[in-house]
């Protein structure tokens, strides 16, 4: 159910949020300690150092999950950011940990210096600069604008702020809107010149698999694959399972990782029906993505562009209708931006 809420002028906004906004900075001090732990335990790999990367890595994982009751954020909003900020370090840890003994190798060009290369082995979620990687396509190879993408998506967005908000459908495309122009406007502005675009154009969907393979974005594909699809997808037919299963297991591994990923980030802010909600999407997703493969393969027909539009549809209206989301940009409810769920 959508809850609708009177506009609330900036300058009324309580001291709460004064407050929230000390705390983040302070959290988020505190959370340059992990992330230069984990940036020398990858420099030291680079070396050679494995037992100092093992140490250091470590540290880092353990002080990531620590920093929420050494640096505690009461606000709901600002301590959602903070656990987004421990879920992503921690998944880039056990990414690297995962592959410590095959690293990706750079490829673009001329070989950085050690500091440098592991600078970038920590920041770029894709390893873009290397091989393997996660991009669709390079970024010479695209056949779209991303700015002029993100222009193109922010006016849909504009234009469905115009109609009626209390509708669940029209709600659950716009918060696919908000992350794409948020996640977008963030790769535009810190980015590497190389990288290619984070998201596909979101209407140029033709099925699940093309949805989460080539549209939405994948800056998590790399801890997706090292952590939950590898695993089972090479290591299940050492027992005998067989491989189309194995591989089957491993996507539905895959969404299950992104499930527990947005249930421990958006706990701050969700009630235990939304959490419950964004578990069952990412779990729906999953079995409608393999099952989506069995049936037609990587084959492209009308009909199953028409099921995953419909189908992806219902399963995000019938999420978003129990995320309280309110009813447009003008009725966000300033005053209670910091109010924790209730469970």
């Amino acid at each position: 159910m959508n809850i609708s809420y009177q506009p609330i002028p900036i300058r009324n906004l309580p001291p709460a949020m004064e407050a929230a906004g000390n705390e983040f900075i302070k959290a988020a001090a505190f959370l340059l300690i992990p992330l230069e732990l984990l940036y020398f335990s990858i420099y030291f790999n680079t070396k050679g150092a494995y037992n100092v990367y093992r140490i250091l890595n470590f540290l880092s994982i353990t002080t990531f999950w620590i920093s929420p009751y050494v640096a505690p954020i009461a606000c709901g909003s600002a301590r959602c950011l903070q656990c987004f900020a421990i879920a992503i370090g921690t998944m880039k840890a056990l990414d690297i940990w995962a592959r410590r003994h095959s690293m990706p190798t750079y490829t673009a060009g001329r070989r950085p210096p050690d500091w440098l290369l592991a600078l970038l082995l920590l920041t770029e979620l894709r390893y873009e600069s290397f091989t393997p990687n996660h991009i669709r396509v390079p970024k010479n190879q695209e056949n779209f604008s991303e700015p002029i993408q993100l222009g193109v998506h922010t006016a849909i967005f504009i234009v469905l702020q115009t109609l009626p908000q209390n509708l669940p459908a029209l709600l659950a495309f716009e918060v696919m809107l908000a992350i794409y122009i948020i996640w977008t406007s963030l790769q535009l502005l810190l980015r590497y010149k190389s990288s290619p675009a984070l998201f596909g154009p979101l209407y140029m969907i033709d099925s699940f698999t093309g949805f989460w393979s080539e549209t939405w974005h994948n800056a998590f594909a790399s801890p997706c694959t090292s952590l939950a699809y590898a695993p089972l997808r090479y290591g299940l037919p050492e027992y005998g399972v067989p491989v189309v299963i194995a591989r089957s297991l491993g996507v539905l591994g895959a969404f299950v990782l992104m499930a527990i990923f947005h249930i421990y980030a958006l706990s701050p802010i969700l009630n235990r029906e939304g959490l419950i909600r964004i578990g069952v999407f990412f779990m729906l997703n999953g079995i409608a993505t393999v099952s989506e493969a069995a049936i037609w393969g990587h084959k492209n027909h009308w009909s199953k562009a028409a099921m995953a539009w419909i189908c992806e549809t219902i399963l995000a209206t019938w999420t978003a209708s129990g995320l309280n989301i309110p009813n447009g940009l003008s009725r966000v409810p300033w005053r209670e931006l910091c109010d924790a769920p209730s469970y």
